[in-house]
Parts: C-alpha cells; sequence; structure tokens
C-alpha cells in the first residue's frame, strides 16, 4: 500500500498511561524471593514492574490514555465513532468497560457528549485489542461522516505472590487513534491468523490471579505464532503485496517485526522461531549451516525426546548466530525498549513496542512493520502496515523522561497494594481518574481528582 494513500486506514497516533509507581526487580525482589537478579534483568528483560496505586484500575487507566490521546489530537468527543477496548482485566462480567471510560470522559467534556460514540469490549487473552484494531479499522474504512475510531488496550498484569510468573506482572494503557488517512501507519489489512484450544493461560470466574502452565504457553505462543505468519506470508503473496525474488524471503520485506511481550526475552525466542522458519525457504539457509551445522530432523530419530534435544540445542545456537543477532539487532531489539521499564501490560504489550520505535525514532517513511500479536488459549493474529509519510510530524510523547519520574516503591507496599490491603494511595491522585469507591450493588464509581 503505498505511502499517502487517500484510502489508507490505520493508526494516527497513539498515547500511553504507565502507573506513577514501580518496584524495581533487583534488590529487595529478587533477595526477598530467593532469585538471582541476572536471571531477572537479563533472564527474562524486565528491570522495574510497573505497579498500580489504590485508586488505580484498569479503568482508570484506559480513561487517562484516551484523555491524553483525545488532548494530544485535539479531539471532540463528536468525532469519535467508536471506542473499542481490549483487556483481560475487566471489572464487570457484563458492563462493557468503555462504558466506565466514557463516563470519565463526560466529567470533562460535558454529560451526554459521548452518547453517539458506541463501545464494546473484547476479550481473548492478550490479542484482544488486536482483534478490536482489525474490527474497527474495516469499519473506519467505510465510515462517511468523517468520524474516527478509539482502539484501547488496557490491563494489570497479576501473578499470585512468590509465584513463577509474578516477576513478569506489570500495568499500562495504550490508546490508539484509527481513522482514513493516518499519519503514522497504514494498515495493509492482510491478516494471518491461527487458533486453537488450548490450556496454557487462563482466570476461571471470580479468580484475580491467572494459572499458568509456563513452558506450554512459550510453546503455544511458538507454534500460534509460526501458523499466523505462514497464513499472512500466504495471503500477501497471492494478493501481490509482497512478492519475493530467488532466495529472497517473506521477512526480508518487513523492515520491524513487532510480537507480543509477555516478558522482553520472549520477543528474542519468537523472532528466533519465525526467522528460523522464514529463512528455509531463502539462499540464507546454505549459510547457516556452513555455520550451524544440518538443522535435526524428526525422521533422523527413532526416539522422539532424543529429536527435541537435538532441536533445543540447535534452537540454542542459531539464536546466538551472526546472522540471526544482525537480524534481531535490526528489526527487533528496540521493540522492547519500554517493556523492560513496565513489564507484562497484557493486550497492549504490542502497541508498547511500536511506541518504543516511535520514541526511539526508529522507524522511517515507506518501511514495512510486520505485527505477531498472541493471546492465550489460543490464538496468533500476523499482519502488516506501512509506515506513512507523516509519520515524523507526530509530536514525541517524552515516555522515558516519565518513566524516570515514576516513584519507587518498598516490597512491602508492593505486596499491600496486590493483596488489597493498602489504606490509601501511595501517590494521592492529582490531575486523574481515580477509583473513589464501590457501592452497596457492587457498582465502581470515579472520579476525575484535580
Amino acid at each position: 500500500m503505498p505511502a499517502g494513500n487517500d484510502r489508507a486506514v490505520g493508526i494516527d497516533d497513539l498515547s500511553v498511561y504507565v502507573p506513577r509507581l514501580f518496584l524495581p526487580l533487583a534488590g529487595e525482589f529478587s533477595t526477598n524471593r530467593g532469585i538471582d537478579p541476572g536471571k531477572l534483568i537479563k533472564g527474562i528483560g524486565i528491570e522495574r514492574m510497573a505497579v498500580p496505586d489504590l485508586h488505580e484500575d484498569a479503568v482508570t487507566m484506559a480513561a487517562m490514555s484516551l484523555l491524553d490521546l483525545m488532548r494530544r489530537a485535539r479531539l471532540r468527543p463528536e468525532e469519535i465513532g467508536k471506542i473499542y477496548v481490549g483487556t483481560e482485566s475487566s471489572l464487570d462480567e457484563a458492563k462493557a468497560m468503555g462504558t466506565y471510560v466514557i463516563g470519565m470522559l463526560e466529567k470533562i467534556y460535558g454529560k451526554g457528549s459521548f452518547q453517539e460514540c458506541s463501545t464494546v469490549e473484547f476479550k481473548a487473552a492478550c490479542i484482544g485489542t488486536t482483534f478490536a484494531l482489525e474490527s474497527l479499522s474495516f469499519w473506519a474504512a467505510l465510515e462517511e461522516e468523517g468520524k474516527v475510531g478509539i482502539v484501547i488496550a488496557s490491563d494489570v498484569a497479576k501473578y499470585p505472590l512468590a509465584s513463577a510468573g509474578e516477576y513478569t506482572q506489570g500495568a499500562g494503557s495504550v490508546a490508539l487513534l484509527v481513522k482514513k488517512n493516518p499519519r503514522l501507519l497504514a494498515l495493509e489489512q492482510i491478516y494471518g491468523s491461527f487458533t486453537r484450544n488450548e490450556n496454557d493461560f487462563f482466570r476461571p470466574m471470580g479468580c484475580t490471579t491467572a494459572v499458568v502452565n509456563g513452558k506450554h504457553s512459550n510453546q503455544c505462543y511458538l507454534d500460534a505464532m509460526q501458523g499466523a505468519f505462514d497464513s499472512f506470508a500466504a495471503r500477501a503473496v497471492r494478493k501481490g503485496a509482497i512478492t519475493p525474488g530467488k532466495g529472497e524471503c517473506i521477512t526480508d520485506f518487513i523492515d520491524h517485526l513487532l510480537f507480543h511481550i509477555p516478558y522482553p526475552r520472549m520477543v528474542e525466542y519468537a523472532s528466533a522461531a519465525i526467522l528460523r522458519h522464514d529463512w528455509r525457504q531463502s539462499s540464507r539457509c546454505s549459510e547457516i549451516e556452513m555455520e550451524l551445522g544440518t538443522e535435526p530432523q524428526s525422521l533422523g530419530y527413532e526416539d522422539l525426546g532424543k529429536y527435541q534435544a537435538a532441536d533445543a540445542d540447535y534452537v540454542r545456537r542459531f539464536a546466538k548466530s551472526q546472522k540471526f543477532l544482525q537480524a534481531f539487532e535490526a528489526k527487533v531489539r528496540d521493540t522492547a525498549m519500554l517493556s523492560r521499564q513496565v513489564g507484562n501490560i497484557y493486550t497492549g504489550s504490542i502497541y508498547l513496542g511500536l511506541a518504543s520505535l516511535l520514541e526511539m525514532q526508529k522507524i522511517h517513511a515507506g518501511e514495512r512493520l510486520g505485527f505477531g500479536a498472541y493471546g492465550s488459549g489460543c490464538s496468533a493474529l500476523f499482519f502488516s502496515a506501512i509506515v506513512q509519510q507523516q509519520a515524523g510530524s507526530v509530536p514525541l510523547r517524552g515516555l522515558v523522561k516519565r518513566l524516570q519520574e515514576r516513584r519507587q516503591i518498598s516490597l512491602h507496599d508492593y505486596e499491600l497494594l496486590h493483596g488489597g490491603l493498602m489504606e490509601k494511595s501511595v501517590v494521592m491522585p492529582c490531575k486523574e481518574f481515580a477509583l473513589v469507591g464501590i457501592d452497596h450493588q457492587g457498582y465502581r464509581l470515579y472520579e476525575y481528582v484535580e
């Protein structure tokens, strides 16, 4: 899709909200949990974990990211036709999160100012926001009254204290402005999908923390990502969007690869799986063989366990190969910059990766971005977008500075907040939306605190 195409639909701008509290993983946390800090900082790639204050939840964060986006883009409520919310941290089994968000924004823009804006909630683990973006983009393409759409990702990643998943927690929200002729990214509207039924990660009704089957979840992620990538590749070739020549492969035509980031090290595993798979069709295959030797084949092993061990060893060596490290540095590494300071934000983590590239000014007009979204359970979607000529005109967000200005909390305060035992906010709300109470029926009450 050529840059500047008036028929283009995509992301015009985005805004990120992250709580003002954080817990460093090295130091008090790692010592108390008996974990080598190197395993956390280098092994999984997270340095600091964003922690919501007492007055914050997924709804307040969603409202804050939308408010910032509206102010950045000078949007009026009547210009917004739809607000789609992707989340797995919903606080009501029936009421859509977006209605709470609209209620909060109307405290600023006036009662009834959003009454012609429709909203719906997408739940599909960490892929919910991407399904929302796909759906809303097709609506935006047909919209004839000049209205725009908003996609919001908002989540609190939460696991039991001292569990294996605890150090991959985080919290935050990303709001995307979706419209025709966008300044940032034009979606090519080519989606490759993969779905199957798995128990890798789920949260039973009434539970506040998720059940995670760690190694199985990682493998489901990689299997689904490869399946979605293959689906995308076939469709991109059929549509003529990508036409590999002799010795070329699909990823040769993708300048940046963005993946769902449950923890930053996972993007290394994902990119290694995709590039290893894709390069089998290219001239790089012989170069890789010269460096690593022949790739293990299952037919050469009578014992499945021995083949799996040999393949795992090959994967480790592939991830250290010169060809892979060059590609990873150029296409993937920078996408995890913000996640290292925030942790997992579930449905928004892949778009936090986009924010990382934007803040580092790493993307340029005409480049193609490939997005690999994953949702446990399990589903994956791979799609692409073209950077537009006006991308450089979109103001930066100062996210690195904002993250540096957050307040560090103690392990004790973190545990009180985690268990809902804190009596008052660590940082009292100021110029932000806040949860101020829950009434006798369980209805949540929010206000904008000046």
